[in-house]
């Protein structure tokens, strides 16, 4: 895995440039900084308007572990491809949400107990996103303990959620729930796009990278040296020249036009 600014990844992002591509990002970690608090985190004003500027000129979408309601005041109202809850909101039948908030509610239920009991640490955090669930222990006491606590109960939930692990947290999915990767490809084939840059930083992301088609190039916030990432750099604040790098290239000529990337639309 090469850095974004090798000869190799430079030629990657003209190549986008030059074709119809969708320019998709996580949000935490990616678009802005990782913060104790999930509520606090804000993409950088530099980063907000550079994403707005890209979106007046091709598809860009945000896939996030975060519910659409939450999500969608944190990024530029120019954007108008938005997924939540890593893939299934925005992109799921309405009566498999349904039966995904249920077993939702019935996992909180069980965890709120268990985690009530004498002894358990009150800094796990049960966030309840409505069709996933995330378990986070960055404020735990005791991190390892936290952590194999949680081993311990996720496995006894009913039903048995797919577990996705993260930066002190656990995505819980229960089942018919999407992944990051299953939007992409349907937000790829609405824009009949040629081509997709994706960028994330964390394990559900790590999902789309390790089945990306060869068409598409996927960028990694963070070295991970087991990532399966075409490209990496080294922190969240290089993603800011990234963006930089593609307005430039989209101003050239030569450049994929694309009206109307800009244009809201009542799907999400």
């Amino acid at each position: 895995m090469k850095h974004l600014s090798s000869p190799e990844g430079q030629e990657a992002l003209r190549r986008l440039a030059a074709a119809r591509t969708l320019f998709a990002f996580d949000f935490d970690g990616t678009l802005a900084p990782i913060v104790s608090r999930p509520d606090q985190a804000r993409a950088a004003i530099g980063v907000r308007q550079r994403l707005a500027q890209l979106a007046q000129r091709v598809p860009v979408a945000v896939i996030s572990g975060r519910s659409l309601a939450d999500l969608r005041p944190r990024i530029p109202s120019e954007i108008r491809l938005c997924v939540g809850n890593h893939g299934s909101e925005g992109a799921t039948e309405e009566a498999d949400a349904k039966a995904m908030r249920k077993v939702c509610r019935a996992w909180v239920a069980q965890l709120n107990e268990w985690l009530e009991e004498p002894g358990s640490d009150p800094g796990i955090v049960v966030e309840d996103k409505g069709l996933t669930l995330s378990v986070h222990f960055r404020l735990a006491r005791d991190r390892e303990l936290a952590a194999r606590r949680l081993a311990e109960l996720v496995p006894r939930l009913e039903p048995a959620p797919r577990v996705i692990g993260g930066k002190l947290v656990l995505n819980l999915l229960p089942p018919k729930a999407r992944t990051k990767f299953e939007a992409l490809v349907e937000l790829a084939q609405r824009e009949a796009v040629e081509r997709v840059l994706f960028v994330g930083d964390d394990e559900t992301d790590e999902l789309v990278f390790a089945q990306a088609p060869k068409h598409w190039t996927t960028v990694r916030v963070d070295l991970n040296r087991a990532s399966r990432a075409d490209f990496f750099v080294h922190q969240q604040s290089e993603v800011a020249i990234v963006l930089d790098q593609l307005l430039a290239l989209l101003r050239m000529p030569g450049a994929s036009a694309q009206p109307g990337a800009g244009v809201r639309s009542g799907k999400s």
